[in-house]
């Protein structure tokens, strides 16, 4: 009987040991941030490392990073890593461009470490706030910031599109250069669309409005404008036929009673003829 108490005791004792130690590696592994439980590190104090799985850099940091991590609890600070080939839209919003990207975040202010990467340099950082030391990022590249927002939307959408031509000469076998035609065109029929819904909204909230005339406009007539000829220039010179009123003129210079002048030529023939 003492026997099997014995036994049932290391049971348990084992049982206690394998279930303490296994929580206790869970909370020394880094949290895992998404682009859906990102905002979690608006709270509190955060380290964040932005690494891919590709990445030779980042395999031989990954060690130093979790090893960093089980000093979270004492340092009172949660160590997150983020995986940018699942979460793109993070690697925009944090415009990361480089990897692995270190990240201090207390408080929602945002700063970028670019320091030493040994265990205890960056248990340095924490322990001695040397963070302090390095100025947050711009309000323009703040990740919380709308326009950041926008800059991670379009980053999603370049690796959907990419996983989309990966799939369709991968998967479907469709030529390369077929794949640009019906971006192309999918492209143009896109920006038909957007084009034709910008206008009807524009005509929906934003109608064009009647303006009226004033009413000296409208009591204005063109008959009541005189026309006014002062500056119409006499072409009529040498050789060109007379018009409008050069006409009078001419008149004028003729004599007065051609009869007369033909009576007096007939008058002095007759006296030479004598």
């Amino acid at each position: 009987m003492f026997v099997l108490r014995g036994i049932y005791f290391v049971l348990v004792l084992l049982v206690v040991t394998m279930w303490t130690s296994a929580n206790s590696n869970q909370q020394k592994a880094p949290i895992t941030v998404t682009d859906g439980n990102w905002t979690n590190v608006l709270e509190g104090e955060w380290m964040l490392e932005f690494m891919a799985p590709w990445c030779p850099a980042c395999k031989s940091f990954t060690e130093v990073w979790r090893e960093f991590a089980t000093w979270g609890y004492d340092l009172d600070i949660s160590v997150g890593v983020v995986d940018v080939t699942e979460n793109p839209g993070l690697s925009g919003r944090f415009l990361v461009t480089s990897l692995p990207t270190l990240y201090h975040v207390y408080k929602g202010e945002f700063r970028r470490y670019t320091g030493a990467r040994k265990t205890t340099d960056l248990i340095a950082v924490i322990d001695e706030k040397k963070w302090a030391d390095i100025e947050p990022v711009a309000w323009y590249r703040d990740p919380k910031s709308v326009q950041m927002g926008v800059l991670g939307a379009f980053f999603k959408a370049a690796m959907f599109i990419r996983g989309v031509y990966s799939t369709m000469t991968d998967v479907y076998g469709i030529p390369e250069w077929l794949c640009y035609v019906i971006f192309a065109i999918m492209t143009i029929v896109v920006g038909l669309v957007l084009g034709l819904l910008l206008v009807l909204c524009c005509d929906n909230f934003f109608p064009a409005k009647y303006i009226p005339l004033p009413p000296e406009r409208l009591a204005h007539k063109p008959s009541d404008d005189r026309e006014d000829d002062t500056d119409i220039i006499d072409d009529t010179h040498d050789g060109q036929k007379p018009t409008g009123e050069s006409i009078p003129e001419a008149k004028e210079t003729l004599p007065a009673n051609p009869q007369s002048d033909d009576s007096d030529l007939r008058k002095r023939q007759l006296k030479n003829d004598k």
